[in-house]
């Protein structure tokens, strides 16, 4: 392989009479042209910074400013040297705010072809900013397999041929043997397989269990053919206007999360207690949406499933985020069975459901190791959750035979399921079709087999829920402009003049929570915080944003910065393709459960009635899905209403 030739990164003159750089920020945006094998610094304008934050405000604006196609009337595809891979996190990252190591991934992803924002932590955020970046911009497409090395000013395009074929977790203990780095001073996110293949659901894992999945992003990364971004934990100092405002409103923060009754449980075990309170609403997924009756999975005992309990059952290592005190992110060790003494990432919620319930399983030991296969494979749990309980049940009635296959895989099958993730992430037989998505493997068998298909019309995986049950889930990942949830849950609606209950089954009441709740998503997902400890009132974090800028922020402008960067995510959906004629669940998606509590719920009875409720709401046009003059004038888009509606923007 003939060395890469690499451009220096130059850091920018400084300039007196140019506006101060904010504290929070590094000040520089690292652009990397894998075609052309250039690396180089970008000073990122202070200017800028109050309207774009970073994260998914800063990716949502690239995005649309540089993928569109010649003329600006369509847009690149995903798979197109020209679609941007962001690599962002926010001006929060690297200070001492629990939860401050926030990666946010914003792309074009080949599940819906459009936007994607996804999110994890662990290290990156805060190893990026004290290399002196606040975000990595990735174009072009390498002709080798390389990985991306950040130490400081030094900045690499390595040789990644011998990581290749290698799943996430072999590759970063491959690159602290090649650095003679470990934990918290070289984080490593990468792609195994599945990404390498194309994988239309393959995500990008790092720092052993952390995963930005949505959308397929792994595939971008592996259509680019970068392996992985390694970056060492750098020396550049940080700097925040306020220090002691920062301290203050991180124990504020802090305090919240341990002691307030909305976000206690999520404190002491993370999301593990999702198991028993959804199955109790009807919201845990079970057997492909094919019941919601845990009395109806063989073996099932929900009561060893109460989060105490589940913990209990294993031993646990230390494994956590930067400056985070929150109780999960473990390592642990699987006690018995198999894999007996085997270290595993403990699961979260969505993977005690994507590896278990949602595909009838319910031996705790399996499934923990069955999370960390799709991990280490770089596969959404998710939509894998989806893909191989629809497999599954398909299988059971005749629609996807034995042969077809290449094996028998039944209800609760761990082993069989690990081989499922096998066939998927090599796109080997079968798994050639199924790597294409649940969507399109659905609509390419048809008739009862596609009926049987949970996904939407969009192409985006739901989260690992029943949605049939949380409407509120269902009307936002199906209108949103992100391959995900886009307004996010319900947290301290109080404060966002919501009511803090409503019937879940009432359309009207369901779409207008989604309304008001619209925007918080976005302020989170732009501050380089994790969307657990971004649960506290905005009103901290707005304190601790402006402790750390020296900006006075408002909850106000918190979410009118997060609406105006859902209009300019819901632009570049809109420039590629995706209208509102696909805003809707598929059949099995939304149809009405037979059992369990939501019994007899049809939301599909009132679909058109939360639709025209949301879109009312957000001040959009139902029939061309773009954001109204008069919308986009209140956010100070008027720019963006131009190109929209021409002269009459």
């Amino acid at each position: 392989m003939t060395p890469a030739t690499v451009t220096a990164p130059k850091r920018p003159k400084t300039n007196a009479a140019t506006t101060p750089r904010p504290g929070g920020f590094a000040g520089n945006l690292l652009r990397v042209d894998l075609s052309r094998r250039i690396c180089r610094a970008e000073p990122w304008a202070p200017e800028t910074m109050r309207e774009l934050l970073g994260g998914v405000g800063l990716g949502a604006m690239i995005l649309y400013r540089e993928t569109a196609t010649k003329g600006g009337k369509g847009n690149v595809a995903w798979d197109h040297p020209d679609n941007r891979l962001v690599l962002g996190t926010g001006p929060l990252a690297g200070l001492p705010v629990w939860g401050t190591g926030g990666l946010t991934v914003c792309t074009i992803g080949p599940g819906t072809n459009g936007p994607t924002s996804t999110q994890a932590n662990g290290f990156f955020g805060t190893n990026l900013k004290y290399c002196g970046y606040d975000a990595i911009i990735i174009q072009g497409q390498s002709k080798d397999w390389v990985y991306l090395y950040i130490n400081d000013d030094v900045v690499e395009l390595r040789d990644a041929r011998t990581l290749v074929g290698l799943d996430t977790w072999e590759t970063q203990n491959t690159l602290y043997r090649e650095t003679g780095l470990a934990g918290h001073q070289l984080s490593v996110y990468s792609i195994g397989p599945a990404g390498e293949k194309l994988v239309r659901f393959a995500a990008i894992q790092g720092d052993f269990g952390h995963v930005a999945s949505k959308n397929g992003c792994g595939a971008v990364m592996g259509k680019k053919r970068l392996k992985a971004v390694a970056i060492v934990k750098g020396t550049k100092a940080l700097r925040a206007a306020d220090p002691r405002g920062v301290i203050q409103a991180a124990d504020d923060i802090a305090h919240d999360l341990r002691t307030d009754a909305s976000a206690r449980s999520l404190y002491e075990y993370g999301t593990l207690p999702g198991v028993v309170n959804l199955s109790k609403m009807g919201a845990l997924p079970i057997k492909n949406y094919t019941t919601n009756l845990t009395s109806n999975v063989a073996g099932a005992d929900l009561s060893v499933w109460e989060a105490p309990k589940l913990r209990e059952n294993f031993d646990h290592r230390g494994h956590q985020c930067n400056a985070c005190g929150m109780r999960h992110c473990h390592i642990q060790v699987i006690p018995k069975g198999p894999h007996a003494g085997e270290r595993v990432d403990e699961p979260e919620y969505e993977g005690w459901s994507g590896a278990g319930w949602a595909i009838g399983a319910t031996d705790q030991q399996g499934i923990s190791w069955l999370n960390t296969q799709l991990d280490r494979a770089c596969l959404d749990v998710n939509e894998f959750g989806w893909m191989c309980g629809w497999v599954m049940e398909c299988q059971e009635r005749g629609l996807i035979t034995k042969e077809q296959l290449g094996f028998e895989l039944k209800w609760g099958d761990i082993k069989g399921a690990d081989r499922l993730i096998q066939l998927i992430s090599r796109r080997q037989g079968f798994g050639n079709v199924l790597g294409e998505g649940v969507k399109r493997a659905a609509e390419k068998l048809g008739g009862q087999a596609k009926d049987a298909a949970i996904y939407t019309e969009i192409g985006a995986a739901p989260r690992g829920h029943d949605h049939r049950a949380r409407w509120d889930e269902m009307l936002d990942t199906c209108t949103g402009s992100t391959g995900t949830l886009e307004s996010g849950v319900p947290v301290h609606v109080a404060e966002l003049g919501l009511p803090t209950r409503i019937n879940p089954f009432n359309g009207e009441e369901v779409a207008r929570q989604v309304v008001g709740l619209r925007g918080r998503r976005h302020f989170e997902d732009s501050l380089g915080i994790c969307i657990f400890t971004g649960r506290t009132r905005i009103e901290n974090l707005c304190r601790a944003l402006g402790a750390a800028t020296g900006w006075y922020y408002t909850f106000d402008e918190a979410m009118r910065f997060g609406r105006r960067t859902a209009a300019i995510l819901r632009a570049v959906r809109l420039r590629c393709g995706i209208g509102p004629d696909v805003e809707k669940p598929s059949t099995r998606y939304g149809s009405t459960p037979h059992d369990g509590p939501a019994k007899g719920q049809a939301v599909s009875a009132q679909w058109d009635k939360m639709v025209d409720i949301w879109y009312s709401g957000v001040g959009y046009d139902k029939k061309t899905g773009k954001p109204l003059p008069q919308t986009l004038k209140d956010l100070g888009l008027d720019w963006l209403s131009r190109d929209l509606w021409g002269r009459k923007g």
